[in-house]
């Protein structure tokens, strides 16, 4: 599998944008900083990240960067190529002035000549908006990506089905024909989508081949990695990190906790047996360990 150049190109504009506009008025539409130990490379937030900025240029709205408006050089030759040069050339003298809004530009426009507000088209508003130049300065390249950007998305999408589905399901002889009903219809797909999707199924059915007939087994670790998570953090105010008796709480974060089934923890299961079950598993523990080892001995009393 060859690298992806285009890919590598996105990132790499990613990161020159964010070092040259991280202190401007463009900041709040900065790509997020790139984690290269996040799993899978955060490779579905930049493509949002980059789908977003291209939707906020579709919609043409950049008042939240500049709400100005200026009858730029650009803007003026525009109407002039348009509406000839004798209709435009009375505005030669606004050119350069900003103004609050686009409102008030077109004010002023209508004031100074006989245009209309009909004759001022969306080519000269995009030349006379001050907050599209601005964007464009940070995120005109992200444009290129366009058609990238739509491959990407379904790849992702594809690969997110898939996930949720085994994480659901398991893994299991027979699972890629009822995963593939799940995913989109390889004729909707870009051609590299599709054979992206094509050999993520193929990895499947390796896998799969491997489990004993009737059997299912789990296909990601995420509810182990959940179940140890909330461990931590259950035991997260002990002194001495180690898995110790609380380890034994674990089966309660799995199950729904009625009164029936806390009762009958409590009558089938003695203090004593949970003693009896630690000292012949775990042992002493860490801090038990350590308070015998710096406890005081009866010279150091003596010297002190």
């Amino acid at each position: 599998m060859t690298p992806d150049e285009r890919w590598k190109a996105l990132l790499s504009d990613g990161r020159t944008t964010l070092a040259s506009f991280q202190q401007t008025d463009l900041a709040f539409l900065l790509a997020p900083r790139q984690r290269t130990k996040a799993r899978f490379m955060h490779v579905d937030t930049h493509v949002e990240w980059a789908q977003n900025v291209l939707a906020y240029h579709d919609r043409g709205d950049f008042s939240a960067i500049r709400r100005t408006g200026v009858l730029s050089v650009a803007a003026w030759d525009h109407l002039r190529t348009r509406l000839g040069a004798a209709r435009v050339q009375p505005l030669r003298a606004l050119m350069g002035r900003r103004y609050s809004d686009p409102t008030a530009l077109c004010e002023a426009l209508q004031a100074a000549s006989d245009l209309t507000p009909e004759e001022l088209d969306d080519a000269f508003w995009d030349l006379a908006d001050t907050g599209r130049a601005r964007f464009l300065e940070g995120f005109a390249w992200v444009r290129s990506y366009r058609e990238d950007l739509v491959v990407y998305a379904q790849m992702m999408a594809q690969s997110k089905a898939i996930q949720t589905f085994l994480k659901s399901n398991g893994l299991h002889a027979g699972v890629v024909e009822p995963l593939r009903a799940k995913l989109a219809p390889r004729a909707t797909l870009t051609p590299r989508a599709a054979d992206f999707t094509d050999r993520i199924l193929d990895g499947v059915a390796a896998e799969a081949a491997k489990i004993p007939p009737g059997e299912t087994w789990l296909a990601s670790s995420d509810i182990i990695e959940s179940v140890f998570g909330k461990y931590k953090t259950f035991t997260a105010r002990g002194p001495l990190k180690e898995i110790g008796r609380l380890v034994l709480a674990i089966p309660a974060f799995l199950t729904e906790l009625t009164p029936s089934v806390i009762r009958e923890a409590m009558t089938s299961v003695r203090t004593l047996d949970v003693e009896q079950w630690v000292k012949t598993h775990l042992g002493d523990s860490m801090l038990a360990k350590r308070r015998q080892a710096f406890r005081p001995s009866a010279v150091d009393m003596k010297t002190a």
